[in-house]
């Protein structure tokens, strides 16, 4: 068995340099949403929505980014800007909580109550954890 640790002509003891670990690869649209989430965090909802809008034209069938710019425009009170958004990003994920709520938030706003009803509806039957809607929910 070969030993890890070895004495330096110094006598401190050091150990063989291992390989780093693979880190995974960002793509672009997912480097600009993370850049998106910061400046949503921080109120600046035009820099987000910029970023978002960039990523979005590079993947436009990535729920998240959808997901993320509906909930800038639900901040900016672009209700039906929010809503087209965030379907597109539901009709992806059906039982992803955050984006239930949000939608579901958006369209009881715009008093469509009836059409709230049959997103959480669809999203329980895809298998909707409805505690982690309930959460989501809260937190908005």
């Amino acid at each position: 068995m070969e030993r890890t640790i070895r004495r330096s002509p110094s006598g401190l003891l050091r150990r063989p340099h291992a390989p780093f670990p693979e880190l995974p690869t960002m793509t672009p649209s997912h480097a600009l949403l993370q850049r998106a989430r910061r400046c949503h965090e921080e109120g600046r909802f035009v820099a987000a929505a910029d970023f978002l809008l960039e990523a979005f034209r590079s993947d436009s069938n990535n729920p998240e980014v959808a997901c993320e710019l509906g909930k800038v425009l639900r901040a900016v009170g672009d209700l039906e800007g929010a809503v087209a958004y965030l379907k597109r990003a539901w009709h992806h994920q059906p039982t992803d909580a955050t984006t239930v709520a949000e939608l579901v938030l958006c369209l009881h706003d715009l008093d469509r109550g009836h059409e709230a009803v049959q997103v959480m509806l669809g999203s329980l039957e895809a298998g909707l954890n409805d505690t982690d809607f309930a959460l989501s929910l809260i937190r908005e």
